[in-house]
């Protein structure tokens, strides 16, 4: 309990894996943050039970906030050191091609994905990235350098950015399609667009009658291939409203569609449905629309098919399906934009109407 981010295993979670962590302070008033990435579920816990004089209560008020400003800067200064050296990373590592597992597996492209190095002899030699050739290896490395950054040779990168095109970390993503990112990077609020064929975001967004958001790599490069344009990768559920809400503000005239996976499977066991519900309210934060993928009705329970990469490519409805239910909701928002754009561009003449119509009732 010291204040500082720690990532930990979650159910569901294979070996190498942390897909939760937690941040919790015992300055102040003791309390604690967790968050399950895999499913989106958040927890907090506060401590109750005692009292302090108002006098205790300031003070400790007063050191809480010193200790919390110290925390940001130092996490800030991490993430600027964790990407810079990703950046030099990204400069050296080979393009991906369609021969990589997961990218087969899933029948997704290659993109602008690159692959981790086989070693770091082409990094600066005070680089905090290290690289091992398996995971006895990874471990290894991992125990010996705690402050380093420590990949897989031959897994996946994808850039993570913000909406000015700033890489801040890296997605890997092994052969069974296990995803991690760089320990102490910042990955809340950017993202990855796939099919993007190396144009700035500006010039992609620009071309797009909608914003179309997905969770992960492969299901935004199925929509991307199914609506020929480019789809935002927000990478898991409970950074949709954050990615979403960015994406808006900095482009308000262009409608969003969070393409969202529905998690029915895990209503049974969490009674939630992470994937959904964090996509709704994505969409409700900018005004948008939530569409969800639909399979023919003896698929969903049956093969637990939830986002648009299972309707492409596990369904018999095929990708087909993906442009005709996806396409749609683009097509009517768009539309809709288009719409109320003129409709604003109108109301300043009335008010002018009007008053030409009060001068010739005058001069009547």
């Amino acid at each position: 309990m010291d204040g500082s981010t720690h990532r930990i295993k979650v159910e569901s979670d294979k070996s190498g894996e942390k897909s939760g962590f937690y941040v919790a302070h015992l300055d102040g008033h003791p309390a604690g943050y967790f968050k399950n990435n895999r499913t989106g579920i958040e927890i907090r816990w506060k401590a109750k039970g005692y009292s302090l004089t108002d006098e205790q209560k300031s003070e400790l008020i007063a050191q809480a906030a010193i200790k919390q400003q110290n925390r940001k800067t130092e996490q800030h200064a991490q993430q600027i050191k964790v990407a810079d050296a990703i950046q030099q990373l990204l400069t050296i590592a080979p393009a991906a091609d369609s021969e990589h597992p997961y990218l087969k597996e899933k029948h997704a492209r290659p993109g602008d994905l690159r692959i981790v190095p086989q070693n770091v002899h082409d990094l600066p030699t005070d680089s905090i990235i290290k690289i091992g050739q398996n995971w006895q290896e990874v471990r290894l490395l991992r125990e010996e350098n705690p402050d380093n950054i420590v990949l897989t040779a031959g897994d996946l990168l994808l850039a993570v950015q913000d909406i000015n095109g700033q890489i801040w970390s890296v997605q890997t993503i092994q052969p069974s399609g296990a995803k991690l990112f760089a320990a102490g990077s910042k990955k809340e609020n950017n993202f990855h667009v796939a099919g993007n064929a190396g144009q700035g975001l500006d010039a992609a967004i620009n071309k797009l009658p909608a914003i179309v958001i997905a969770e992960g790599y492969a299901t935004a490069d199925t929509l991307s291939q199914g609506l020929n344009y480019p789809v935002i990768a927000a990478f898991d559920s409970g950074n949709l409203p954050k990615v979403a809400q960015d994406l808006h503000h900095k482009y308000p005239h262009k409608p969003i569609v969070i393409a969202g996976d529905d998690d029915h499977h895990l209503e049974s066991t969490l009674g939630k449905n992470p994937g959904k519900e964090k996509a709704l309210e994505a969409a409700s934060l900018v005004d948008g629309v939530a569409v969800f993928p639909v399979f023919a009705p003896s698929e969903r329970d049956s093969k637990k098919l939830n986002d648009f990469n299972d309707l492409a490519n596990k369904s018999a409805l095929g990708i087909e399906a993906v442009k005709r239910q996806v396409g749609s909701v683009v097509e009517k928002i768009s539309q809709q934009a288009k719409q109320d754009s003129l409709l604003k561009l109108q109301v300043p003449i009335e008010p002018e109407r009007q008053e030409i119509k009060q001068k010739r009732a005058l001069v009547r």
